[in-house]
């Protein structure tokens, strides 16, 4: 079970993926209202999911809009790369800039790549750090699925943005070159707008990847 949710003005993609009994983890909660809040809540409860674990690509303040309060309806672990403190701290200047209401989440963080145990079965994703967008970028990755979200690294025929602070254009590049292009093409990429695309479609067409042609192909 896979749904995808287009929340707040920057079209942010909330993912719910489920396992085959009924256990899911929801990955970068940005609904920014209360309609949008209850349109994520009220598809968990229709289909009888139970909440595990909440898991953020990186910490923009899109991505987590929602946190707060996916965080009080499900009091279940909250992880994020520790390296992406400073700039989920910074997601209420952020959004006050452009001004967007944001009401933050102050409970609890733990480091992504330590959040195995709480994975329930199905759901064992690999944390592959992907530094660029952010120094804290991960890719969450499910190779018995032939399935990533990738966050802000890499979108349908773009990657992400780097001016922000932390950023780094070119080694999100190479972050891509290592730890996306080589893995097998037909598999799917959520990335953290857009629609879903494939590392071989990104490969052919993606103007930031062309250069990149990896063994075997």
């Amino acid at each position: 079970m896979l749904k995808v949710f287009y929340f707040n003005p920057l079209r942010e993609c909330t993912y719910v993926i489920g396992n085959d009994v009924g256990e899911c983890v929801i990955i970068d909660p940005g609904a920014i209202n209360a309609n949008e809040q209850e349109r994520m809540a009220s598809f968990i409860e229709a289909e009888g999911l139970q909440v595990k674990a909440i898991l953020l690509t990186h910490g923009h303040f899109d991505h987590v809009f929602g946190l707060k309060d996916a965080a009080s309806r499900y009091p279940v672990p909250v992880y994020m790369h520790s390296k992406d403190q400073s700039v989920y701290e910074g997601s209420a200047a952020f959004a006050q800039m452009i001004g967007l209401p944001y009401d933050g989440y102050e409970g609890p963080i733990g480091d992504i790549m330590t959040c195995a145990d709480s994975l329930p079965e199905g759901l064992k994703f690999e944390i592959i750090e992907t530094p660029g967008h952010t120094q804290g970028c991960v890719c969450l990755y499910l190779p018995e699925k032939e399935l990533m979200f990738c966050g802000d690294t890499i979108f349908r025929g773009a990657v992400g943005r780097t001016d922000h602070p932390g950023g780094d254009h070119w080694q999100m590049i190479e972050s891509i070159k290592r730890c996306i292009v080589p893995l097998p093409p037909q598999t799917r990429l959520l990335p953290g707008h857009g629609y879903e695309t494939t590392i071989g479609e990104e490969i052919d067409t993606n103007p930031f990847l062309c250069m990149f042609e990896p063994e075997g192909r």
